[in-house]
């Protein structure tokens, strides 16, 4: 019973994630700096490796920018902030921050 429960709620705390971009290499950098805008506009986002779970969020965005390591990220946003985080993406789209030039 201990395990069922155990997965269950590791099941739903990763349910509550929706991956809304991933990138790797140059594009990294891209998807570091929308993660960025969404966090200053209050959005619950996190950026996540594919291929390592055990490095840690800055270890992995660090390498993730690095020409000689392919790794990929996402970008996840938690589910009640989905709506908010498509609409500001989409303005980001439209007219990107100055802040997103200098990165």
């Amino acid at each position: 019973m201990i395990i069922i429960t155990a997965i269950y709620l590791l099941y739903s705390r990763s349910a509550q994630w929706k991956t809304v971009m991933a990138a790797s290499g140059h594009e990294a950098r891209d998807l570091q700096a929308r993660h960025a805008f969404l966090k200053s506009k209050q959005v619950k986002c996190r950026v996540k490796s594919d291929t390592d779970a055990g490095l840690s969020a800055i270890q992995t965005a660090a390498e993730a920018v690095d020409l000689h390591h392919p790794e990929s990220l996402k970008l996840d946003v938690h589910a009640k902030d989905l709506h908010k985080a498509e609409a500001l993406l989409q303005q980001y789209e439209e007219k990107p921050p100055a802040t997103s030039a200098l990165l």
